[in-house]
């Protein structure tokens, strides 16, 4: 399969299935009040090929059979793909007597998680400090 028929048919994938929709549900509707689910979508990806050849061979590379054409040059094709895909709830769109409110999720684990990385921070800042005012005396 060419390249450009590979990204082609991963973008009409992802169109189809990288949606709020298809990944947090259809709208809600209860006694008049509407929720529509609003999320975040982050795409990353990178790839590489290569094609080449190391040249001669010696007598003995050739005797040994490995992997070669008819004149002893080794040859090669390589290539490679990743993608990672990160989908997360953020908020909802509240709908009640025509008014709309959007209302933000708040992930309390990142919350803490980022609370923590800055007392750990503060924490060895001041080791560190602390180590140079003994070294001055």
């Amino acid at each position: 399969m060419e390249i450009k028929e590979l990204i082609k048919e991963i973008k009409e994938n992802l169109e189809k299935s990288a949606n709020t929709k298809s990944i947090f549900g259809d709208v809600m509707k209860i006694d008049g009040l509407s929720i529509i689910p609003v999320g975040s979508f982050t795409m990353k990806g990178g790839g590489g090929g290569g094609i080449g050849s190391m040249g001669s061979k010696t007598e003995a590379e050739i005797e040994k059979k490995s992997e070669s054409d008819e004149s002893g040059s080794k040859t090669g094709k390589g290539g490679g793909l990743g993608m990672t895909v990160d989908v997360n709830p953020v908020g909802y769109i509240r709908i009640k007597d025509g008014n709309a409110e959007y209302v933000e999720i708040i992930d309390k684990t990142r919350v803490i998680l980022n609370t923590l990385k800055v007392i750990i921070f503060m924490v060895v800042v001041s080791g560190i400090k602390s180590l140079f005012k003994r070294k001055k005396k």
